[in-house]
């Protein structure tokens, strides 16, 4: 029984999209939660539209719930232990709803990208990461090189930075690509899309680096 937080204080890095692939991915292996933490509900607006989907039916899905702020540890701790797997896509800033996912999370994802907003935001989240730590000693935490344009060679330069900063990224990272967005505007993963075979490999290698 493994929770997974997805989490930074920056938008914009993809903590919907992978938090939903790898809450897919979960779901073919065992009962799996998937909390959507965030106010914007991009995962439960997810989760509707997959179950208006044709294509989608049958297919594993996790059970979709949206919890804010204290309620994702109070509440989470309980509803985690009647599944397999949990992944919270926790709220794109420093708040009460991305602390509480960090102390009720085993492993947190930070999805990031290459720029040097990127780097300053990690700046902030890690602090926030540190306290968590406190109360949660056993977090593993774990960065993923995200939305990273394959055309340039900015995740060089985050790397060095993570390297600087006594952090390591996955190998695995997820390059920017259209496939991702029309596969969750239509209530699906790019697996269950099949149009992009370097998006499904990116994440294949996400999933399996992630729960090994």
């Amino acid at each position: 029984m493994t929770t997974y937080a997805v989490v930074n204080t920056k938008g914009g890095v993809g903590k919907s999209t992978n938090s939903i692939h790898l809450a897919c991915h979960l779901a073919t292996k065992g009962p799996t939660l998937l909390i959507d933490g965030d106010p914007q509900e991009s995962a439960a607006t997810w989760a509707a539209w997959r179950r208006d989907c044709k294509e989608a039916e049958g297919l594993p899905m996790p059970v979709t719930i949206c919890l804010r702020g204290k309620a994702i540890y109070d509440e989470g701790k309980h509803l985690v232990t009647n599944y397999k797997n949990t992944v919270v896509d926790a709220g794109g800033r420093d708040a009460p709803g991305l602390r509480n996912a960090l102390l009720l999370a085993d492993v947190a994802i930070i999805p990031v990208g290459a720029s040097d907003l990127d780097a300053a935001a990690m700046t902030d989240l890690l602090e926030v990461v540190d306290i968590a730590k406190d109360y949660n000693p056993n977090l593993v935490v774990k960065v993923l090189l995200a939305r990273v344009d394959p055309r340039t060679k900015d995740a060089k330069d985050m790397l060095k930075w993570l390297k600087e900063n006594n952090l390591s990224a996955l190998s695995a990272r997820v390059c920017e690509r259209v496939v991702f967005r029309r596969s969750i505007g239509e209530g699906r993963t790019v697996e269950e899309l099949a149009k992009d075979p370097q998006a499904i490999a990116e994440m294949k290698a996400f999933y399996e680096e992630i729960t090994q």
